[in-house]
């Protein structure tokens, strides 16, 4: 790197550090808006409604129902209206809809207080395969019988953060699966099978339906790591799918969700970044590690060479980094373990 670029870099990280720049980030403050229906604009209406919208805030961005059961939870619910940034009603198509703003700090505040999860930026759908049986027989769930359910599942995936695929049932499927290897847990053709639509990650749904309506059956989640199982017997559509959601869920924050807890916000990491040669890079380089979600603060602290080194508050370890990275492009892992030499190290790579 010439001279003058270095200068000027160490001219920008002196002034950062003078003027306390080291921000907050980008993502949070942004603003998450969620509209609602409703029959009028009455105080307990809005009250109503800014209570659903916050509850529904959180769950997108969490995974997890469990977190509305959590104290602070309840009671941030409880006065849902003060925890909206700006709230106003508009009509679209004949109806009346709520629309609510929110701080997308106030999430993840209130995520982190709760000891909670919440969602990294890339997480893969889920393919639903099922199988039901019947007195004719075992048959793909696929039928206006089946409708309900899908819907319901579908909805309540959608509402936690995670969307739901489900195959087509057509020729093409039953060449390659067949209802009895869905019903005996065959999964080299159920794996064949959901390769036609990209996907690994799949929640196999085996179900009875009794005279009486009620049903027995079993969920299985299976991707390429893991496969796990619950049996239930359900009077109810909401009972029937609750088992498998919750196994689901479960893997899938696992696996793709990142821990938010309090503690995080006193932890910081140092990253060292290569290839930042430019004032360009280097303001390219913090915009980009500020817009991080979930990230508190990016402090630049020195500048070695070509080398950017950088001070991250609000991410306890190198894994959650790394998940919350997962979409970008332009920063590359070259080191994601913090004992090497170098430790932690990114490597910029300029569009």
């Amino acid at each position: 790197m010439c001279l003058t670029a270095r200068a000027l870099i160490s001219v920008l990280l002196l002034t950062c550090v003078i003027t306390g720049s080291s921000q907050r980030a980008l993502a949070q403050s942004g603003e998450v808006v969620i509209r609602i229906e409703v029959e009028d604009r009455s105080e307990d209406t809005i009250d109503r409604a800014s209570r659903e919208a916050l509850q529904t805030a959180l769950l997108k961005r969490s995974g997890d129902r469990a977190l509305l059961q959590h104290p602070a939870v309840e009671a941030a619910l409880a006065s849902a209206r003060t925890q909206l940034s700006l709230y106003q009603f508009e009509r679209v198509g004949g109806m009346t809809r709520f629309v609510a703003q929110i701080d997308q700090a106030v999430v993840e505040n209130l995520i982190k207080t709760a000891n909670g999860t919440f969602w990294a930026e890339a997480r893969p759908p889920i393919l639903l395969w099922l199988v039901i049986d019947d007195p004719a027989g075992r048959r793909f769930g696929n039928t206006l019988a089946e409708q309900p359910l899908w819907e319901r599942l579908s909805e309540t995936f959608d509402a936690l953060g995670v969307k739901l695929r489900r195959p087509l049932y057509d020729l093409s499927d039953a060449v390659l699966v067949s209802p009895d290897e869905l019903w005996r847990r065959d999964f080299g053709p159920i794996v064949e099978a959901s390769e036609r639509y990209g996907m690994t990650h799949l929640l196999l749904g085996r179900l009875i339906r009794l005279s009486d309506g009620r049903y027995i059956g079993e969920w299985v989640y299976r991707d390429i790591s893991v496969e796990r199982s619950i049996s239930m017997q359900a009077d109810s559509l909401e009972t029937l799918i609750d088992p498998g959601i919750t196994l689901a869920m479960a893997e899938m924050r696992r696996q793709y969700a990142v821990a938010l807890t309090t503690d995080t916000e006193k932890q910081t990491l140092r990253v060292r970044v290569h290839n930042v040669v430019t004032r360009d890079d280097y303001r390219a380089v913090t915009a980009a590690m500020e817009g991080i979600q979930t990230l508190d603060h990016v402090r630049p602290v020195a500048v070695q060479g070509d080398n950017l080194i950088l001070e991250l508050q609000g991410v306890g370890d190198a894994e959650t980094l790394n998940r919350l990275m997962a979409s970008r492009t332009d920063l590359i892992w070259v080191s994601s373990d913090p004992d090497s030499d170098e430790g932690l190290v990114l490597a910029w790579q300029a569009p």
